[in-house]
């Protein structure tokens, strides 16, 4: 085996989760989707995290005529390994990756022109930022807070983050932050990609009406369509929102909705 083969056989059986990721792979810069163009008219579905993305994602790639690539325990995880170089992988047909993870390296999908497909899942924020608060872990948050939330800080705040840190600001801000600044990429996205290249699907909408949306996300794809394919989407999730305290929901409400109803303007008219 070539040496530079061991090196990346080594840095391969080291890479297990995302917080390895981030300090062997991020911290090289935005290179993260280096690969991409080896797999023309791929499929990337993204968005804030905690949207539904990996129920979209796994959909899509265990529909007839797309390749199942996963490995390990974490299929984006997988799909971060493979793109950005850090996981041989032989292209064998047309692939889904969700790409949630890029982050403020978002800028990246400008770089590849190889017939690739964005999906971006819209989640309402209440439900989002609840499954930030209690369903995700906190070096998660802090790295979405990180790359994309912290320019949304006021002054005050910003003084107090260089001073204290993530711990300077609650939790709860950090999380709206995140959203806020997560889903606004896709003003960007959608200026230099076109409705062409890109879709934006709302993840509630997808739940309760999937039978009339989802053969159209097919559509948009260029994949084949089976009515076995709505069952695999659940709604058990869908009321996360009821779970929020009176403040949780206030602040959300004023920080978040505005942007939120924005981003909405953007969905195809279904």
């Amino acid at each position: 085996m070539l040496e530079n083969e061991k090196i990346m056989k080594s840095v391969q059986c080291r890479i297990t989760n995302w917080r390895k990721f981030a300090s062997e792979v991020r911290s090289g810069g935005c290179n993260l989707l280096a690969r991409l163009d080896e797999f023309p008219n791929s499929i990337l579905v993204s968005g804030c995290q905690r949207s539904g993305t990996t129920m979209l994602s796994r959909l899509i790639t265990q529909s007839e005529g797309m390749v199942n690539y996963w490995f390990g325990r974490d299929d984006e995880l997988d799909a971060a390994l493979i793109l950005s170089g850090f996981e041989p992988h032989t292209p064998r047909g047309r692939y889904c990756f969700q790409t949630t993870y890029l982050n403020e390296c978002y800028h990246e999908y400008f770089e590849h022109k190889m017939g690739h497909k964005i999906i971006w899942v819209l989640r309402n924020p209440f439900s989002v930022v609840r499954s930030i608060l209690f369903n995700w872990r906190r070096f998660a948050l802090n790295e979405l807070f990180r790359g994309c939330g912290t320019y949304l800080l006021s002054d005050k705040e910003k003084r107090r983050y260089n001073l204290l840190g993530v711990w300077g600001i609650s939790k709860l801000k950090r999380a709206c932050l995140s959203f806020n600044g997560k889903v606004s990429q896709v003003f960007e996205l959608n200026d230099r990609i076109g409705k062409d290249g890109m879709l934006v699907v709302d993840y509630d909408e997808l739940v309760r009406q999937k039978q009339h949306i989802l053969p159209l996300i097919y559509r948009f794809i260029d994949l084949p369509y089976r009515d076995v394919y709505c069952h695999k989407i659940q709604s058990k999730s869908i009321n996360k929102a009821s779970r929020l305290s009176k403040r949780e929901y206030a602040l959300i409400k004023e920080l978040c909705s505005p942007v939120y109803d924005r981003v909405r303007t953007l969905l195809l008219n279904f």
